[in-house]
């Protein structure tokens, strides 16, 4: 018995590989798929990110300048009110709820 291969068995081995080099082929491109995918989703992902992170940023912007508005308001009424009770006093109309 001969242990040489002949071109029968070559072509045999050859079929096999070829055919599993097709498999292995459209394995990586459908996993290359997957990661371009994903890939694509994350920027995605990112931009939703930012547009919240922007949108929120946004509302405390407008917070805070609210906030501000509100102290300054105050302010000017406290003042205000110290004016209208020294006016009360040198006149003696009294300011009621004051």
């Amino acid at each position: 018995m001969s242990e040489a291969a002949t071109r029968k068995d070559i072509d045999e081995v050859i079929g096999i590989l070829h055919t599993f080099i097709e498999h292995v082929d459209e394995r990586f491109n459908k996993v290359e798929q997957d990661v371009a995918q994903i890939k694509q989703e994350i920027v995605d992902l990112k931009v939703s990110h930012d547009r919240l992170l922007n949108t929120v940023d946004g509302f405390i912007a407008r917070i805070d300048r609210y906030e501000t508005e509100l102290a300054a308001r105050d302010s000017q009424f406290e003042k205000l009110l110290l004016w209208a009770r020294k006016v009360s006093e040198k006149t003696g109309i009294p300011l009621e709820n004051l």
